[in-house]
């Protein structure tokens, strides 16, 4: 097996790739007998019950006055109950709330809305999702948990404290209740520094995006044969344990970059604007790193529709590919179908157990 690591030159705009493809699918010996290769089936070839009813809902929303170019969805499941939940973001602004819909006993329902600007925070370690609304001086939030098909309050807290320069009295309350400032930090405090994740615009409404993240997403678990799961939570394990504490807001997620029915492993270091991701890949049933480090907010952007994945700052974008050995990115245009990758599951044994069922 070839690396499949590639020569890269990744310049603003007119980036071009260069990846060196696979040949023969050889792996090392291993003791005493040479380890079987896991065959490789679609991710297509796996069903769910709720595909079709997502399926549905998104083209009905398609079809509605609220449907804009600047609309966009996401699947994940809040409650770990093994049927993800349907998100629904009919834009980005700033009272732009998500419509959230989930598929139980065979039918579906709506969960009623949450989030400002189009999205929402979800905290994995509590199961709780974080709404914060920030308005002249004062901010607003609350922490809700799905219980069966109905969120629940779980916190509020409102501050005023930005309001002091003009001389109003500050106030701190929790549930409604006013607090000092001391009681009102230490119930934040554990939901401070834990891994936040922002849902709700992970895919655009394309054609390629609707069906991968309906038929292919939610499928990996099912995908990866026992030799090449047991390879990829070894993996995950290990870069946990090289981060130490650093994993605090860590996370990782599975994701096909180059359209062979074989995921890559996309490690994410974190969420703030310099963090980056690393890309892992099956050799056989073995697993090796890709030259680089990749993105930009711990977090890639991936056209599915042509295979390529980018970022983007304020002085361009960056493009790369492991699909197309021919790829240069001034010749590059967007197939509409984008999603971004990376910061789905919680770099921990729990987050990792929860990728490969």
């Amino acid at each position: 097996m070839k690396s499949l690591k590639p020569i890269i030159f990744a310049a603003i705009f007119i980036a071009s790739m260069t990846t060196v493809g696979c040949s023969d699918t050889k792996t090392k010996p291993s003791s005493p007998e040479t380890e079987t290769i896991d065959q490789t089936i679609s991710p297509e070839s796996i069903s769910f019950e709720w595909q079709k009813s997502y399926q549905d809902k998104l083209d009905e929303f398609k079809k509605s006055d609220a449907f804009t170019s600047d609309s966009a969805f996401d699947i994940f499941d809040l409650n770990d109950d093994g049927n993800p939940e349907l998100i629904i973001s009919q834009g980005t602004e700033k009272n732009s709330a998500c419509e959230i819909y989930t598929y139980s006993g065979g039918s579906l329902s709506s969960l009623g809305t949450a989030g400002f600007e189009g999205y929402f925070d979800f905290l994995p370690e509590y199961k709780l999702t974080r709404e914060e609304y920030h308005g002249d001086g004062f901010l607003l939030g609350k922490f809700r948990q799905l219980e069966g098909e109905e969120f629940i309050d779980f916190l509020t807290y409102s501050d005023n404290s930005e309001s002091a320069s003009s001389g109003v009295s500050i106030k701190h309350e929790i549930n409604g209740q006013e607090v000092l400032l001391t009681e009102y930090e230490s119930k934040l405090a554990p939901y401070v520094d834990t891994l936040t994740m922002h849902l709700g615009r992970k895919y655009t409404f394309g054609d390629d995006a609707e069906n991968y993240a309906i038929r292919r997403a939610e499928s990996w678990g099912a995908v990866l044969g026992s030799n090449r799961k047991a390879k990829c939570k070894k993996k995950l394990l290990e870069i946990a344990d090289e981060m130490g504490t650093d994993k605090k807001n860590a996370s990782f997620e599975l994701c096909d970059l180059n359209g062979d029915d074989t995921p890559e492993i996309i490690v994410s270091s974190g969420s703030s604007i310099n963090s980056s991701c690393s890309v892992y890949y099956f050799s056989g049933n073995d697993i090796e790193q890709l030259d680089g480090e990749y993105g930009r907010y711990g977090r890639l952007l991936f056209d599915i529709g042509s295979l390529v994945f980018y970022n983007e700052s304020e002085t361009g974008m960056t493009y790369w590919s492991i699909a197309d050995s021919g790829f240069t990115a001034d010749k590059y245009k967007s197939s509409g179908s984008i999603m971004e990758t990376g910061r789905r599951f919680a770099l921990t044994t729990a987050g990792i157990d929860a990728s490969l069922v």
